[in-house]
């Protein structure tokens, strides 16, 4: 029969176990009771619960590709330009916790006042920096995001214990996302068309410098058609100026869609489903947690029962580091009891 490294067998621990049913018991009582309580302490959940989708962005109609197209290179379309990944991250970043941090909220709950999310949620007073650092790290606990792979949703799901500050918080947080959008293309737009209108400036002073040539020439030889090298002449100065014509008028066509996408306030997401809460609290799973407890507590219990078992078997047999032991409990129960008195 098998048995353990103190020599007591399955038997035994069966035996042991038995015989202290009722400390099991107790424990598995404890377990379940600490677990009630912290059941009815803990608040009641809302979630509320958002998702959306990044929206593709056509390359092919920027002034970059426009112009590469009139050489013949061809751009690729149609790609997402930001992963679903870095909209999950930016959703917990600093850049909008921050300014939800700071915030203030309706709270029909509290009798319809605004109240900072730092009062709100109870924390500790202290540097406005303090608190903002702290209000930062409740939120990262409360907002939870993630990323279908397959179809590249984006969802965002928020926990407090008021549905109007769930709500509020969720659609914060969106907003936020689609004012990030706008400011970072607005600000690449505008800095796309300083780099466009120098290039305009410098094709269009080659054109000029072209055409000047062009005219020269055409003053300097009136009659030029029966000599080929001065007809070769003139067909290169022709092409010339028609290739930087060209380049001016792509580029022109490029400074207009630039200027146009620099205040161009459409979204860059798609929302799918926008912020809702359900009438109803989360569940809470109290009956596996109390189970949980139960268990816990059990375990516990049977551990202690088989510890103290084995430290008494081993006593019974002369062991000389379970004597030392007993005896400096012994000692200790002692000097609790004199210090008591």
């Amino acid at each position: 029969m098998w048995e353990g490294n103190d020599g007591m067998s399955l038997v035994a621990f069966g035996t042991t176990l038995l015989r202290s049913r009722r400390r099991i018991a107790r424990w598995m009582v404890l377990g379940g009771a600490v677990t009630a309580a912290t059941l009815l302490l803990k608040s009641p959940q809302y979630k509320a619960s958002a998702s959306f989708i990044p929206q593709e962005t056509d390359v092919s109609r920027s002034g970059l590709a426009s112009l590469v197209g009139q050489f013949g290179v061809s751009l690729p379309s149609g790609g997402q330009t930001v992963s679903p990944d870095f909209y999950a991250m930016l959703l917990k970043s600093r850049v909008l916790l921050a300014g939800v941090a700071n915030d203030t909220f309706l709270v029909p709950e509290h009798g319809n006042g605004r109240i900072a999310f730092a009062d709100l949620f109870d924390v500790p007073e202290g540097s406005a920096q303090r608190r903002e650092e702290q209000s930062i790290k409740l939120l990262d606990d409360v907002v939870t995001t993630s990323v279908v792979k397959t179809t590249g949703i984006v969802k965002l799901s928020v926990r407090t214990k008021w549905p109007s500050v769930s709500y509020a918080i969720a659609r914060s947080l969106i907003d936020g996302v689609d004012l990030f959008n706008r400011r970072t293309r607005q600000g690449q737009a505008a800095s796309e068309r300083v780099f466009i209108e120098n290039r305009l400036a410098a094709a269009t002073a080659d054109l000029r410098a072209a055409e000047d040539r062009l005219e020269r020439f055409l003053i300097a030889n009136r009659q030029f058609a029966a000599s080929p090298v001065l007809t070769f002449q003139d067909e290169r100065l022709q092409r010339e100026v028609s290739v930087r014509q060209q380049v001016v008028n792509t580029l022109t066509q490029a400074y207009e869609e630039v200027r146009i996408r620099e205040v161009r306030d459409t979204p860059l997401i798609t929302v799918l489903e926008p912020p809702t809460v359900p009438a109803v609290p989360e569940p809470r799973g109290r009956l596996l947690r109390l189970l949980f407890g139960l268990l816990t507590g059990g375990v516990i219990g049977s551990m202690l029962a088989i510890a103290a078992a084995s430290v008494a078997r081993r006593d019974a047999a002369g062991d000389p580091e379970v004597k030392a032991l007993m005896s400096t409990l012994r000692e200790v129960s002692e000097e609790i009891k004199v210090r008591r008195r």
